[in-house]
């Protein structure tokens, strides 16, 4: 065999083996599902899945459905298989201002200090919250169904 006809089936082989691995894709899988509280899908809440065995967590937010799709790296790239611990957290931050009374006496430009209250309360049961209080599993594999999060107020 010539050194270019050598050149041209090792190109080939090459080629063939990478469209072959392209085929089986990268080891993620698609992993979508929906949350409910109470019986009400969940808009707007944070869900991360946490490998059992430890490594990247892969995450998600809810839309106004309670529908997530998760990620790895890049947005809507799947999960590796596996298991994970899945965590849920939805949150309401309310920041409010309160201006300073201006007393007698005060110059005009004269900088009045007001004071700033925050409040975060969990709109989802706390224990949700974290991979080492969660009981939510889910086995990540091959051809698996929607997943269905169905949390309850309260637990």
């Amino acid at each position: 065999m010539s050194k270019l006809a050598s050149a041209l089936w090792l190109s080939l082989s090459v080629c063939v083996v990478s469209v072959c691995l392209g085929c089986s894709g990268n080891g993620m899988l698609p992993v979508e599902g929906t949350v409910t509280l109470d019986g009400t899908p969940l808009e707007g809440a944070a869900i991360s899945f946490v490998p059992a065995e430890g490594g990247r967590p892969c995450s998600g937010q809810t839309d106004e459905q309670g529908h997530f799709t998760l990620a790895s790296y890049t947005a809507n790239d799947g999960v590796p298989p596996g298991e994970y611990k899945v965590t849920v957290v939805k949150l309401d931050a309310r920041r409010q201002a309160q201006a300073a009374p201006v007393e007698e006496g005060t110059e005009p430009g004269e900088q009045v200090m007001g004071s700033i209250e925050q409040a975060t309360r969990f709109l989802t049961p706390k224990r949700y919250a974290s991979p080492a209080t969660t009981d939510l599993r889910v086995e990540v594999k091959e051809n698996m169904e929607r997943v269905q999060i169905d949390l309850k107020s309260g637990n």
